[in-house]
Parts: C-alpha cells; sequence; structure tokens
C-alpha cells in the first residue's frame, strides 16, 4: 500500500488521524439505503412473440435499451444512497462514481478539457458507466430467456426486476465505498501536509524521526497494516499479503458478482455459466480451482478481468444452493462461496501497466487440448498419436510452427495431435502402430498432392501452395484428410 508508512507513522503521533482511518474503512456504514428502486424505464421493448422475428436493428435497440436501463438505475441508486449528504460532498462522489447528469458532465468536461484527450477520458468514463457487472448480466439474461416465453415472463417478470434492481444497488454501494474512501483519504493528506507545514521545532523533528523509524521497517509495518481492521479494502476486504504489484483478498461471490466487467472482456456468456453451473454441482468438493483476477485503476475502481464466467456460475450456484436444501452440496463445506480467492493489479505510477497489458498477460496461456484432457484419450492412443506427430514434425521442420495461430501451409504439433484424435482416426482405420500411422498419414499427404496437382488450392495463397510443393509439405493446406 502506498500510503502505509504515513498511516502508521501518523497514527503514533495523532488520534484525530486514527479516527479519521476508522472513518475510511467503514463509511459505507453510513450510507442510506433503500429496498427497491422505481424502474425508470422498461427494460425491453418487444413482446415475447414479437421477438423470434426480430431483425438485427431491433436486436440492436433492445441491446441498447438493455444497457440504458442498467445506467439509469445505478444514476438513480446513486442520487437515493448519497441524498443525506451535504451538496457539494454528494457532487463530488457523484462526479466520480460518473453518475452526475449527463448534461452537467460534458459541460464540465468542455470547460477542463476541450481537446481530443477529453473526448477520450469522457468515452472511457462512459463505456466504464455502461458496463454491466455480473449480477447485472445474470439478471438481463434471466429476462431475456423469460421473454422468450408469454407465461414465464409474466410469472418471473417480478422477481427478475427485483434482481435486477438489487445488483444495480449493490454495485453502487460499492463504488460509493471506493469513492468515499478515496475522498477521505485525499482529505486526510491534505490535513497532514498541512499540519506539517504548521509544525514547527522539536515537534517537525519528532515526526521526522518517527517517520524514518517507520521506513527502516517498512516490511513490518506492511504486514502490521494488512492486518490492521482500521486498513481494509471497503469492499473487498483486508488484504492477505500485497506483493506489490498486485494484492491477493479473500473475498465473497456476492461480492464479486457486483463488480463490473472490463470493458473489452470477452462478453458475458450466461449460457455457459449456466453449464459450468450444472458441471459443478456434481464435482462441488473439489471447491474453485484457479483466481479471479480484477484490476484497479487510479480511481479504486475495480473490474473484473479474467474469470467472468466463473463469478458469473457463483452467481447461479449461490442461488441453487439457497434453494436445494436436501443434499450433500449444501452442507459441503469444501465450496464456500464466501471466501473465495482474487487477484488485484493496483495501478502504478512506478509500472505504468494498464489493464489490458494485465489481461495481454493473463490470456497468453494455450489452452488444454481436448487429447491431453485427463480421462478422454486412452493413453495408448495419446502416445501413438504424440509420438507419430513428433516424427512427422522431425521430417518436416520447416513446416511446423510453435505458435496454435500459424498460416498455411504450416501446422502446429499439437493442433495437429488434437485434430488426429478427433477425426478418430485410429479407430476407423484400425490403426495399432507407429509405422502404420506415419504410412497412412504419408499416404494422405500424397494424395492431397496429386489432387492440387489437377487443381490447386483455392483456401491457400500461392505464396502457401509454393512453399508446399518445396518442401513436398501438403497436409497443411487443408483439413479433410
Amino acid at each position: 500500500m502506498v500510503l502505509s508508512s504515513a498511516l502508521v507513522a501518523t497514527s503514533a503521533s495523532s488520534s484525530s488521524s486514527s479516527r479519521m482511518i476508522r472513518i475510511m474503512a467503514n463509511a459505507a456504514a453510513t450510507s442510506k439505503r433503500i429496498t427497491a428502486i422505481p424502474a425508470v424505464m422498461p427494460m425491453f421493448q418487444q413482446q415475447p412473440q414479437q421477438r423470434k422475428f426480430a431483425t438485427n436493428s431491433q436486436k440492436k435497440d433492445k441491446s441498447n435499451n438493455d444497457t440504458s436501463f442498467f445506467a439509469n438505475l445505478r444514476w438513480k441508486a446513486a442520487e437515493v444512497l448519497t441524498a443525506s449528504l451535504e451538496e457539494s460532498e454528494k457532487h463530488k462522489l457523484l462526479e466520480n462514481l460518473n453518475a452526475v447528469p449527463k448534461a452537467e458532465q460534458q459541460q464540465q468536461q468542455q470547460q477542463q478539457q476541450p481537446d481530443k484527450v477529453g473526448a477520450k477520458k469522457e468515452e472511457e468514463e462512459e463505456d466504464d458507466l455502461l458496463a454491466k457487472s455480473i449480477g447485472e448480466a445474470v439478471a438481463a439474461a434471466r429476462a431475456q430467456e423469460a421473454q422468450e416465453n408469454q407465461s414465464k415472463w409474466e410469472r418471473e417478470k417480478a422477481s427478475i426486476m427485483k434482481q435486477a434492481e438489487e445488483a444495480a444497488m449493490a454495485r453502487v454501494e460499492n463504488e460509493l465505498r471506493i469513492q468515499e474512501r478515496r475522498l477521505a483519504l485525499e482529505k486526510w493528506e491534505r490535513e497532514l501536509k498541512q499540519e506539517e507545514q504548521e509544525q514547527e521545532g522539536n515537534a517537525q523533528k519528532e515526526i521526522v524521526k518517527e517517520a524514518e523509524l517507520v521506513n527502516e521497517n517498512t516490511n513490518n509495518a506492511s504486514v502490521e497494516i494488512v492486518q490492521d481492521d482500521d486498513d481494509h479494502h471497503p469492499v473487498l476486504g483486508p488484504a492477505l499479503i500485497d506483493l506489490g504489484h498486485k494484492r491477493i483478498h479473500i473475498v465473497s461471490a456476492q461480492a464479486l458478482a457486483s463488480i463490473p466487467i472490463w470493458k473489452k472482456q470477452r462478453i458475458y456468456r450466461h449460457e455457459r455459466a449456466k453449464i459450468m453451473a450444472n458441471d459443478k454441482l456434481k464435482t462441488v468438493g473439489l471447491g474453485l480451482p484457479g483466481i479471479i483476477a480484477l484490476h484497479e485503476n487510479e480511481q479504486g475502481k475495480l473490474s473484473i478481468l479474467d474469470g467472468q464466467h466463473r463469478v458469473g456460475m457463483m452467481t447461479i450456484l449461490d442461488e441453487l444452493l439457497e434453494v436445494k436444501q436436501d443434499g450433500s452440496v449444501v452442507t459441503n463445506s469444501s465450496f464456500d462461496l464466501n471466501r473465495i480467492l482474487v487477484e488485484v493489479f493496483p495501478h502504478t505510477a512506478d509500472t505504468n501497466f494498464t489493464a489490458q497489458d494485465i489481461f495481454t498477460e493473463i490470456n497468453k496461456a494455450e489452452p488444454v487440448k481436448l487429447v491431453d484432457m485427463p480421462g478422454v484419450a486412452s493413453k495408448t492412443h495419446r502416445k501413438l498419436i504424440t509420438d507419430t506427430a513428433a516424427k512427422l514434425k522431425d521430417t518436416f521442420p520447416d513446416m511446423f510452427k510453435p505458435s496454435q495461430n500459424c498460416r498455411a501451409p504450416h501446422v502446429n504439433i499439437d493442433n495437429l495431435r488434437d485434430a488426429l484424435f478427433a477425426s478418430d482416426v485410429l479407430k476407423r482405420h484400425s490403426i495399432k502402430s507407429q509405422k502404420a500411422f506415419m504410412t497412412w498419414i504419408m499416404d494422405q499427404n500424397e494424395s492431397l498432392k496429386v489432387k492440387f496437382e489437377k487443381e490447386p488450392p483455392t483456401n491457400a495463397s500461392k505464396t502457401a501452395y509454393a512453399k508446399a510443393i518445396k518442401y513436398n509439405f501438403f497436409l497443411g493446406l487443408e483439413s479433410s484428410w
């Protein structure tokens, strides 16, 4: 934490500063809550029977209505939750939340940044505001599914609207906590700076000595800060460990569902999350392998970089496990939805790495192939495919590339292995040995050569075909073999 040393030093010399820290940590306790927010506009304009024949334009309109619905819910929630604050403090919080009226926001940005940088900032802030949290995405998906059937929509409309309102409220509450903490920290820093400037003589020297003493024991001070109940993240709670480039937290699935998805993430697919939830019910004893990755920008706002579908799965499971009270799934404590491992990558001036840098780093890992999944391919078949592919690579080394996205006429050895397994070649042709397998593959290569001599490939460039001729390797030009 950037301010760890300053916080420790000040707590030793000023009781008023300690009270300020406690106020920051517990700011959410003073927020005015409401149980429901009036719908400000219909979530969907189309009737269920009309959706079947919806045009692309109508689908786009529906998506815009969906997004606007949640954006308006959040603005409404922000207004209500900050109603009891003084006008200046309320406006500052809403501004940091990007929840001030649109016209006023545009006017401010034109006055402060009338250039392209200001326009880009406005666009980024709007993207942040429009991006759904997982909880909001689940509610929207439920509404879309329910509207496929008139009776189902009428039956579930009230509960879906309630879920949407609660999701929007949870997101706004959490973001307000973050901004309240940020503003309190800024105020505390200003007061501390003013206090230091007013200090004279021995008092000033004493503060400097205490600060130097804290700096000499940075490691110990960091551990103390992490364990201090007065210093924890308003949404994620205390950090288990702060490694500088990232922090590790234990967070509830409900809190994760209130965090928006990073704006450049893949689209959240609710169907995928539902399948994952049903599969997890069969293996709930395994807990949740892996870790959820979040990004924290310079304003303290959180977004999900990796694991959005796992968070969606847990949101679904949270509902299922509450309802299902008749089996071991409920009583199994090995999968605690209140204790999910999370890593947070904060924006730091030292590294200046962006969310996109971290997202790219996370997704560089290549997915496991079907042939390598435990229990899918037999040990005998996997070995035969692996050994034969390796021999083929040794025979045609110039035609194999390490990237799984290589272009024709090249092939990637793992893609080739997976394709050979998926095509069930070994069973279809009763291949039992590496020699027989290699003979079959070389026969396919020769057949392709003859085929392309009669009619050159239409799905490959002349350059690719020329290279295939040069190295006498045609398997990368076509996958039908």
